[in-house]
């Protein structure tokens, strides 16, 4: 059934004003129906399913991914009801996104580690690049790349690409430069 404006709250957020208590029940409503479960992060199928059962179009993953959505909370005086509840099933599918990047990161840092457990050489860094469609960064850009990845994978929730895979780059860079090996 399709959404149908209601009147906004009428002052500050009170989760106990009637706006509020609807938009938890329909967006309670939307999770149950797309077959989500309650950690606020949905699918891109469960979002759509989601969307279908309150009659909205679902945004694109990068619009759902995008710091305008993924960043705020939607209501108003900004949003109306239908906004409020359309964004904040957005935003659950940006974190959806989020938490399927940290898997994809996490498998990826496991096979690296597996496959190159003392660091990439530059042959191994540049095959490595090609495959992923990244730029390889010489060499004296990578130590100032791995520093970066590592400040940033402690305050953000997932940093480049390029500087995840610099750090394997820069692991093995001073131990070649100590054997002499060519490349280094």
């Amino acid at each position: 059934m399709p959404l149908q404006e209601i009147p906004p709250p009428a002052g500050p957020y009170n989760p106990d004003d009637p706006f509020w208590q609807e938009v938890r029940s329909v967006l309670e409503r939307a999770r149950i129906a797309s077959g989500a479960g309650p950690s606020g992060q949905f699918t891109r199928e469960e979002y759509e399913r989601a969307c279908a059962e309150l009659g909205l179009i679902p945004l694109s993953d990068e619009e759902c991914f995008s710091r305008k959505i993924k960043d705020r909370r939607a209501g108003p005086p900004d949003h109306t009801f239908v906004e409020t509840v359309s964004l904040r099933l957005a935003h659950d599918r940006g974190w959806g996104i989020m938490a399927q990047l940290r898997r994809e990161r996490k498998e990826l840092r496991w096979e690296f580690e597996r496959r190159y457990p003392h660091g990439m050489s530059r042959q191994e860094y540049e095959q490595v690049c090609a495959d992923l469609g990244l730029e390889p960064a010489p060499d004296e850009s990578i130590r100032a790349m791995a520093a970066t990845y590592l400040a940033r994978e402690e305050i953000e929730d997932l940093p480049d690409v390029n500087l995840f895979v610099a750090n394997f780059r820069d692991m093995r860079i001073f131990s070649d430069r100590r054997r002499g090996a060519p490349g280094a």
